[in-house]
Order: C-alpha cells, then sequence, then structure tokens
C-alpha cells in the first residue's frame, strides 16, 4: 500500500538513514516479519523526553540570522573593492553600500567594481561549497555512531564565528578601509564545520529519532516553516535594519541571534541516540571511513530491475541541476538588480521574502489543490513545476521593467514542489533500506554543483554586463528546460511500465 501523502514520503526521505528498516504495513505482514525475524525488538524509544526539546527555534534564529547578513555582506565586498581595489573616492563608491539609489553617473563605477567583486562571490561560493560536498558523504554513517549533538553544535558554532568575524572586519572598516579578499576570512568557520549540509543533515537526522512515526511528517514541516519563516524575516529585516544603523551593528544583531541559536542547543536539546548506541571509538578516524563511501557509491551505480536505475539517475542528475540554476543566480543576481534596476538593499530583501512567501503558497497549492484534490500525479507535479521555473528564469531574462520580476515570481510559484516531488520519486524506486545511501549521494552531488555554477555565471554576467546584464537568466531556463526533459523521460517510463507497482506509485 503506498502512502498518499507526498509530504510524508518526502519527510521520511530526508529523515530517514541508510540503516532505517523497512516499515511494517499492515496486520499480515506483521505476522510474516515476525515469522522470518525471531530476533528480540528493542524496547521502544521514549519520546515524552524530547516534547519540548525540538529544534524548531534554533533553526528558525540560525536561518534568520544568515540571511540578515546576505546582502550586506555584499555590499561590504562592492564598497572596499572600489576603494581599496580600483580607487575610487569615498563619494563615487558610497551608493554602492546599497543605502540609497545611485545615479546614473554612477553606473560606469558600479560596472567596474562588480566587474572584479564578482570573482570575489565566485571564491566565496567555491569555498563554501568544497568542502562540505565531501563531507556530505560521511555525515550520516558518522552521526549514527557519535550522536547527532555534535554535528549540531560544531555547524551552529561555525556560524556563530563567522559573524564574529563580519562583525570584526567591519568595526576595523569604521577606521581604515581593507582588502575586500580579508571577508573570505568568514567562510572559513562555517565550512569547516561542514556548513549547511552538515546542518541540515543533523536536523533531519534529529528529528528522525526523536518524533513519533506517525508525528515525524508533522515534525518535518515545523522544520520547513521554521527555515522558511527564519530566511523570509531575515530577507525582510536585513534592508531596514542596515538603512537604520549600519553594517556593524546588523553583523552583531546577526551574532546575537547565532548565539541564542547556539545556546537553545546547548542547554535545551539532548542527545537523540540512546548512550548505549554511541560508539567510544575515535571520532575523527570514524569520520574517514572511505569503505562507507565505497559502499554508498555501490548502492547507486549497481544493476537494478526493469529500469530503475535509470529513473534514480534520471532524478538525481535532474536535482542537481536545479540546484545548480540555483546557486549560480545566488552569486550573481544581486549585482543583476543593482545594475540593472537601481535597487537599494530594502528593494532586494523584500523582493527575495515575496518570492519566499509566493513559494511558501504555491507549494501549498500545489499539495493540496492539484495533488490532493485534483489527483494530479508525482511526476506530473515535477513537470509542471518545472515548467514554471522555465517560465520564471525567461521573464527574468527579458526584463525591461522591476515589476516583470514580480510576474516571473507569480508564473514560478509552483517552483519550491520541483524538489519534494523528485525525492517522493526516489522514495518509490529505492528499496528503503538504500534510500539513505541514494539520497546521501544527491546531497553532495548537489553540494557541489557551485564549483561549476558560480565560474559559468560569473564569467556569463561579466561578459555581458556592459550591454545585456540579464544573460545569464538564459542559462537558467535552458538547463531547467534540460530537467522537464529528464524527468519527461521518466513520465514517458512509467507510462510504458505502468504495470509495475512502483511505476503505477510515481505515475499515481
Amino acid at each position: 500500500m503506498q502512502r498518499s501523502d507526498t509530504e510524508a514520503l518526502v519527510a521520511d526521505v530526508e529523515a530517514g538513514g541508510e540503516d532505517t528498516a523497512p516499515r511494517i504495513l499492515d496486520a499480515s505482514s506483521a505476522t510474516s516479519s515476525e515469522q522470518v525475524d525471531p530476533s528480540p525488538v528493542p524496547p521502544p524509544h521514549d519520546y515524552s523526553s524530547y516534547r519540548w526539546f525540538i529544534l524548531e527555534p534554533a533553526v528558525f534564529l540560525i536561518f534568520f540570522a544568515r540571511y540578515l547578513i546576505g546582502a550586506v555582506y555584499q555590499n561590504q565586498i562592492l564598497y572596499q573593492t572600489c576603494i581599496t581595489i580600483e580607487k575610487f573616492n569615498a563619494t563615487q563608491c558610497e551608493p554602492l553600500l546599497g543605502i540609497d539609489r545611485g545615479s546614473d553617473a554612477d553606473k560606469e563605477v558600479e560596472v567596474i567594481v562588480q566587474t572584479y567583486s564578482a570573482n570575489i562571490m565566485m571564491t566565496t561560493s567555491l569555498l563554501e561549497s568544497i568542502i562540505p560536498a565531501f563531507a556530505s558523504l560521511f555525515l550520516g554513517p558518522w552521526s549514527d555512531k557519535f550522536g547527532r549533538r555534535p554535528i549540531l553544535l560544531t555547524t551552529f558554532t561555525g556560524y556563530l564565528t563567522s559573524a564574529l568575524i563580519l562583525t570584526v572586519l567591519s568595526y576595523i572598516t569604521r577606521s581604515t578601509n581593507i582588502s575586500p579578499w580579508w571577508y573570505l576570512l568568514s567562510s572559513v568557520p562555517s565550512v569547516l564545520s561542514g556548513g549547511t549540509c552538515a546542518l541540515i543533515t543533523g536536523i533531519y537526522c534529529y528529528i528522525s529519532d526523536v518524533a513519533k512515526e506517525r508525528k515525524k511528517a508533522l515534525r518535518m514541516v515545523f522544520n520547513e516553516a521554521s527555515l522558511c519563516a527564519g530566511m523570509m524575516m531575515g530577507n525582510v529585516a536585513s534592508g531596514y535594519i542596515y538603512a537604520a544603523t549600519n553594517a556593524l551593528v546588523l553583523f552583531s544583531i546577526a551574532g546575537s541571534l547565532m548565539m541564542l541559536a547556539l545556546m537553545y542547543v546547548l542547554f535545551f536539546v539532548p542527545e537523540s541516540l540512546k548512550p548505549g548506541d554511541i560508539h567510544t571509538g575515535s571520532r575523527v578516524r570514524e569520520f574517514f571511513r572511505f569503505d562507507l563511501v565505497k559502499d554508498l557509491i555501490h548502492t547507486c551505480f549497481k544493476r537494478r530491475p526493469n529500469f530503475d536505475r535509470a529513473i534514480i539517475w534520471l532524478t538525481m542528475i535532474a536535482l542537481t541541476i536545479a540546484i545548480f540554476d540555483m546557486e549560480g543566480e545566488s552569486t550573481v543576481n544581486y549585482m543583476f538588480v543593482l545594475d540593472k534596476f537601481n535597487w537599494t538593499i530594502k528593494d532586494f530583501s523584500l523582493f527575495n521574502a515575496s518570492r519566499i512567501v509566493i513559494q511558501i503558497v504555491g507549494s501549498i497549492v500545489g499539495m493540496v489543490v492539484l495533488r490532493r484534490v485534483l489527483k494530479m500525479s508525482i511526476i506530473s507535479m515535477a513537470l509542471l513545476s518545472l515548467a514554471c521555473c522555465v517560465l520564471e528564469s525567461t521573464v527574468r531574462a527579458t526584463a525591461v521593467y522591476w515589476q516583470e520580476l514580480y510576474l516571473g515570481m507569480t508564473l514560478g510559484m509552483m517552483r519550491g514542489v520541483m524538489g519534494p516531488m523528485c525525492r517522493a520519486i526516489l522514495s518509490h524506486v529505492a528499496p528503503a533500506t538504500e534510500v539513505g545511501k541514494i539520497f546521501a549521494l544527491t546531497t553532495s552531488m548537489e553540494s557541489v554543483s557551485p564549483l561549476g555554477a558560480a565560474p559559468l555565471y560569473t564569467t556569463v554576467y561579466k561578459a555581458t554586463l556592459k550591454y545585456y546584464p540579464g544573460a545569464f537568466n538564459f542559462i537558467s531556463a535552458v538547463l531547467y528546460f534540460v530537467c522537464y526533459i529528464l524527468i519527461a523521460v521518466i513520465f514517458g517510463i512509467q507510462k510504458s511500465m505502468g504495470s509495475s507497482s512502483v511505476y503505477q506509485a510515481i505515475g499515481s
């Protein structure tokens, strides 16, 4: 019996580890399982002690703080590039702080500065991708042995240290200007602690441990809601706080929020694994066990019945390309709207917040109306979402007025459904005991995508900046269409092999 609740499927995929046992779905299968496996069943985990110790407050605070920093961090790089690298005076560079709109006369300076600072943004993106992508292959198995709290505490401490470095750099620039390359130091602590990949892995594993089976999907929904709420409020508050104060105050506020998040985890979030399940060996040596990676690769490449292996890889590639697009766009988006539409940080923050709200609404409409009421299939939902992505990127590429960006955002309101639907496909096609490994490799592929995305989008943006700064959006439109073709191939396979229960599941 397949579950119709796609959200629950996605949550289970993201939360499940590679050792998760298949679920017993009915009484007959329970009887059969008991006959086949006479080994004693361990006592149920005591969930009552975790009733008030779920991670939503900490997740909200950490993402609020991170998105509070986002655009202001880029502005500081632009301004220091203008002053120290390009040697313009303070009056000419002031519009690059993003507080006031610059005049047409400032455009020439802005183009010169952005051409250089784009290299720094690209380097930051690469730095924040290489190590986390490598670590994602090891984090899940390691946390199964040594617990979830070490990962959570390490990543939260890394982000806090990064915010403190930004605060110190901002304080220094109040009296003397520095090379913009110094801002790369702020990425080092978060990267060495595993970055976003480690953070998300730790959160999903923890919720999987402590949430009751029937409430696991609900806990995942709460986690996603807190994450999106933090992103939205951080984007909105960033422009207003920066306009009312300065970068030093804003970075200090972000650091304080990260400190609160760390204190919450430290004092109110207990270890989710039972003491008897936590190993006592060398944590460093166990982390770098490459035989775990070898087994993971074998699982993803081995032969499977029918077209299962092809469907798994088509889905994984589609997810990776989609992340490639998003990472590439994020590298140059702010500089694009600053140059093309003369936006301030407040304008950009409001746009990002509106985009998040629209995507949340679109996801709810997709899950409730299209999926549950109209019974649209998982594959059809993925195709619709990718079509929305193509439309949005095309509108952004051809936009002449800033209002067209909001039109594109509305047309792309279903883009947030793409990831959950693709992960639902993986959860149906892969056996329950292998979903964790496949999902781990997918996460690693997604994490490494900025290695190619940042240089590509930066190069195209620099080459077209003077005559067509929005040209990079055509790259996104084409790549999203490639994703559409990949999922369409899966749709064709499902229709040709519809007699299989697995293919009926992803097509219903």
